[in-house]
């Protein structure tokens, strides 16, 4: 597989040729919200993903420098995949995502209002939308420099 192939030089097609199918921004958002770094940790989700799909869409990723690919430190059969700097300058994009879901479709995004734990719930009950991003960068980097250690 190869780097994505681009449709046109307009800014919101390249962003859609890199992260516009339907599982790029559900992967990215395991691994920064739900701190999922391995494929059998990204397989277990809640929007099912296949087998394949996910492969794939990892290679991609990995190719396109969202995500990195290392070797998991005690487990040679084991690849841990984490978000590089590029993958986390995503989260304001995820976060204007996740603000247009909730104003246009407050019933299906409701879920449980009082988890805690919830990307929407944290979001909402953020001081702001910039101190929300700040926090999910710093304790997405925290949890990347523990999977080193």
């Amino acid at each position: 597989m190869l780097k994505t192939k681009f449709r046109s030089i307009c800014a919101i097609a390249t962003g859609l040729d890199v992260l516009g199918d339907k599982w790029s921004l559900i992967i990215i958002r395991n691994m920064l919200f739900l701190k999922k770094s391995t494929y059998k940790e990204l397989m277990d989700n809640r929007e099912k993903i296949a087998t394949r799909v996910l492969a794939d869409r990892l290679k991609k990723l990995v190719l396109d420098g969202i995500i990195e690919k290392n070797n998991h430190p005690t487990n040679k059969k084991v690849f841990i995949y984490t978000l590089t700097e590029k993958g986390m300058s995503t989260i304001p994009l995820i976060v204007e995502l996740m603000k247009f879901s909730i104003q246009h479709y407050p019933n299906q995004v409701k879920g449980n209002k009082l988890d805690k734990n919830r990307v929407s719930y944290k979001f909402t009950h953020a001081s702001s939308e910039q101190a929300f991003i700040k926090d999910a960068r710093k304790e997405y980097l925290k949890y990347k420099k523990s999977l080193s250690a």
